[in-house]
């Protein structure tokens, strides 16, 4: 997946060491992530290539990976899909 500067620098910003923590400031840089994807690729998602592009990103930054980690991409891409739908469906 080719992400648009922007949006690499936004998922670069949200996986900081504490981003798999659940805390709110990693949820804000989440959130802050999906809408700057929104701002540069538009509604549509593929949500298993944006899950591999994180999973890659934050292993070459030096974040573990294991089995916690997975269940949060998994969750998030699928809340940045319903997000981006809710978006799309309202005209935001």
């Amino acid at each position: 997946m080719q992400l648009k500067p922007n949006s690499r620098a936004a998922l670069e910003t949200w996986l900081v060491p504490t981003w798999d923590s659940g805390h709110a400031l990693d949820e804000e840089r989440f959130y802050k992530f999906v809408n700057q994807y929104q701002n540069d690729h538009g509604f549509s998602i593929n949500e298993a290539d944006l899950r591999d592009e994180i999973k890659r990103t934050a292993v070459a930054k030096g974040r573990p990976f294991g089995t916690h980690q997975e269940n949060l991409v998994h969750d998030c891409v699928s809340l940045a899909y319903k997000i981006l739908d809710f978006l799309k469906t309202t005209g935001r």
